[in-house]
């Protein structure tokens, strides 16, 4: 019993990292805001201390009562270092490594 609690916390704990591979738990980093344009792109990251991640992945074709909603998520998730799950318009809904991509669906993550 008690093996299969130390696995089971194992797992949970493993289960939350933040991965720029599958877009899930991650954490914000750079935040473009264009003039005349608005929110523009965002640059995901792992960690909260790293000072790189995911490539830009940019906002285009959302309208602007859509950017400005994602961008209060962001900026509030930014600032409380709360986490992020994202989706892009890339074929695996992820994809942010190798860039180029548009992100299409923005929510907080469950784990803060």
């Amino acid at each position: 019993m008690k093996l299969v609690s130390i696995i089971l916390g194992v797992s949970i704990a493993f289960g939350s990292n933040a991965s720029t591979t599958d877009c899930k738990n991650l954490y914000v980093g750079s935040i473009q805001i264009l003039k005349g344009t608005g929110l523009q792109a965002v640059v995901y990251l792992n960690a909260p201390e790293d000072s790189s991640g995911s490539y830009w992945s940019n906002f285009s074709g959302w309208g602007a009562d859509d950017k400005k909603a994602a961008l209060s998520v962001l900026m509030m998730a930014k600032a409380s270092r709360h986490r992020v799950n994202v989706a892009t318009d890339q074929a695996n809904g992820c994809g942010i490594q190798i860039g180029g991509t548009t992100t299409t669906d923005l929510e907080l993550a469950n784990i803060p």
